[in-house]
């Protein structure tokens, strides 16, 4: 079962299985988050085993509430939930917090709001490019 924490460890979490897909997407938001992978689990397959995350709602670019789960004390964004309805039985688990780094060294699937990616950074091989504006899909988008 992977496991991950915040930078101080106050906040710990875990989720069973298999990520749906693993994105990284270069929204605003996303890119103040320090722009890594985003792993989407099902909310039955994910837990918080420790403490007590605080949580930022605001309006996404879609008209959606979409909340930020955080530490308090350390500021990490551990996950995010909300968004389009058919997103609110996942979480968007932000893969940096994991403790164990190696899911990393796997490229993500997707990429997000292409458009937005920053010159220096180059197309990931593979990965489905999805331009405008996209909260979180379930499935692979139709071109």
């Amino acid at each position: 079962m992977p496991t991950g924490s915040c930078l101080c460890g106050a906040i710990k979490v875990a989720y069973e299985g298999e990520p749906a897909f693993r994105a990284v997407c270069y929204c605003h938001d996303c890119r103040k988050m320090a722009n890594l992978q985003v792993f989407q689990v099902p909310k039955v397959n994910f837990s918080v085993t420790q403490g007590q995350p605080k949580i930022y709602t605001k309006v996404s670019d879609h008209g959606n509430e979409i909340s930020n789960h955080f530490c308090e004390t350390c500021g990490t964004t551990l996950y995010r939930t909300g968004g389009a309805a058919i997103n609110h039985d996942k979480i968007g688990l932000r893969a940096g917090v994991l403790d164990d780094q190696t899911p990393l060294d796997t490229p993500p699937t997707m990429e997000v709001y292409v458009e937005q990616r920053p010159p220096w950074v180059k197309r990931v091989e593979g990965a489905v490019q999805l331009s405008k504006k996209y909260e979180v899909v379930t499935e692979k988008p139709q071109d």
